[in-house]
């Protein structure tokens, strides 16, 4: 066999085990995000702000009640545009 043949050779093996690698570690880090219920966890959610339609984690957006509603907004400056009624 020649030395050309045996480094094509040797570099599929090695994606190969790369790829079979890969796939167990997907499995081990997808059961690691289940929780006792099964429901897959979710650590945030993205949330439109009404005023300027970014999206915003919930964790980190300044939010608004009004009429039973969270409305939840990128910045300060948007929440008070919002209360202003520029933009519904």
């Amino acid at each position: 066999m020649s030395p050309v043949r045996l480094a094509i050779l040797a570099a599929l093996g090695y994606i190969l085990y790369r790829l079979l690698k890969a796939d167990g570690n997907k499995k081990r880090s997808d059961a690691a995000c289940q929780c006792p219920d099964g429901k897959p966890r979710v650590d945030d959610v993205l949330m439109e702000d009404p005023v300027c339609h970014t999206y915003v984690p919930a964790h980190d957006a300044e939010t608004l009640e009004r009429d039973g509603e969270t409305y939840y907004f990128c910045s300060h400056a948007c929440k008070e545009k919002f209360k202003k009624g520029a933009s519904v």
